[in-house]
């Protein structure tokens, strides 16, 4: 399997991220990649626009799908916005001809790129700022096994959205007990987004892929609870700030982050390690540390996992447990042994 720092060319991660966009049932952002790979393929109109090589990890795919989607919310596409469902468009593959739709759609897609690459060229520097929230349902998974209060924190927090984890949907089925209250929620991220902005609205919602509506609505809803309930998201490195988190008495600190492991080189990702460890070092039963993650699962990128490492103190801290696993956008989740364990307050 390539590994997220292998340099590859440009095609081979599109390829990938196009095969994944299928399978989890978005066509039309597929059809994206797909105009792309074809003009490369082809005319190669987009060659002095895009790198021939890059980053396999840095999932160069989302990036552009992020920037054709913005370009239509913004109205600067609109021959892209017709065929985009979360606009009121049709998609494509719903369309009387949708081989011609298709054609249409993909001369559309190539036509907006060239008319605004220096906007798309910005676009694909930007590290991705999915964060989906339906991710938030795995936090609850963990929160929901915390007696106490809790400080929440979160590197690649984007806009902060997940830090609301406790205010937005969960599943009960899933869940071990209510949430616990939430005292502080605190992120960082490299370029942190004001979801209460219009410009920061729009950037969110260009990375949900167009053709998924049911992501839509949960950003929407989001949008709303962030105008509600406050959070703080500085612009931090991620080890500069786990490095400086403390742990208070009388609550638990929360560590979490989600499908940002791959943005990360493997020297930053061991360093953040570390610092975790050493931080939970300094855990007791009254102040102790929670590390949540949802990752991929190793040598299956397209599969993550709900790990938790909880450091209070006691022998045996920070054994890693698997608490789920399921699809990134946290669609389908299925608790494991462990996960199936828990109940509230129980720790694990």
């Amino acid at each position: 399997m390539i590994t997220d720092d292998e340099i590859v060319p440009l095609e081979v991660q599109l390829e990938w991220q196009e095969r994944y966009c299928r399978s989890a049932g978005s066509p039309t952002s597929a059809e994206i990649l797909r105009a792309v790979l074809n003009d490369l393929d082809g005319p190669r109109v987009l060659a002095e626009v895009l790198s021939s090589r890059t980053r396999f990890g840095d999932l160069i795919g989302l990036r552009i799908m992020a920037a054709v989607h913005r370009l239509a919310i913004e109205r600067l596409a609109s021959s892209v916005a017709i065929f985009a469902p979360t606009l009121g468009g049709t998609a494509p593959s719903s369309s009387p001809d949708p081989e011609r739709a298709t054609r249409d759609f993909h001369a559309a897609v190539i036509e907006a790129i060239v008319a605004h690459s220096a906007m798309v060229q910005s676009s694909i520097t930007e590290v991705p700022q999915t964060n989906e929230v339906g991710r938030s349902r795995l936090l609850r998974i963990a929160l929901s096994r915390i007696s106490g209060d809790v400080r929440l924190c979160e590197f690649g927090s984007s806009a902060g959205l997940n830090l609301r984890a406790d205010h937005l949907p969960g599943d009960a089925s899933l869940e071990a007990g209510p949430m616990p209250r939430v005292i502080e929620r605190r992120g960082c991220d490299l370029s942190p987004i004001d979801p209460t902005t219009t410009s920061g609205r729009a950037r969110l919602t260009s990375y949900v892929w167009m053709d998924d509506l049911d992501r839509f609505e949960r950003l929407r809803h989001a949008l709303r609870v962030a105008s509600e309930i406050p959070a703080v998201v500085v612009k931090a490195d991620a080890t500069d700030f786990v490095g400086a988190l403390e742990l208070h008495p009388g609550c638990t600190t929360v560590l979490w982050h989600s499908s940002m492991w791959c943005y990360l080189a493997e020297p930053t990702r061991r360093r953040i390690g570390e610092l975790t460890d050493e931080l939970g070092a300094k855990a007791t039963a009254k102040a102790p540390l929670w590390h949540v993650a949802w990752e991929p699962i190793p040598d299956d990128r397209e599969r993550h996992e709900l790990t938790v490492q909880i450091w209070d103190g006691t022998a045996g801290s920070g054994a890693i447990r698997t608490l789920a696993t399921g699809t990134t956008h946290g669609r389908e989740i299925t608790l494991t042994r462990d996960g199936r364990g828990g109940s509230a307050g129980s720790g694990l």
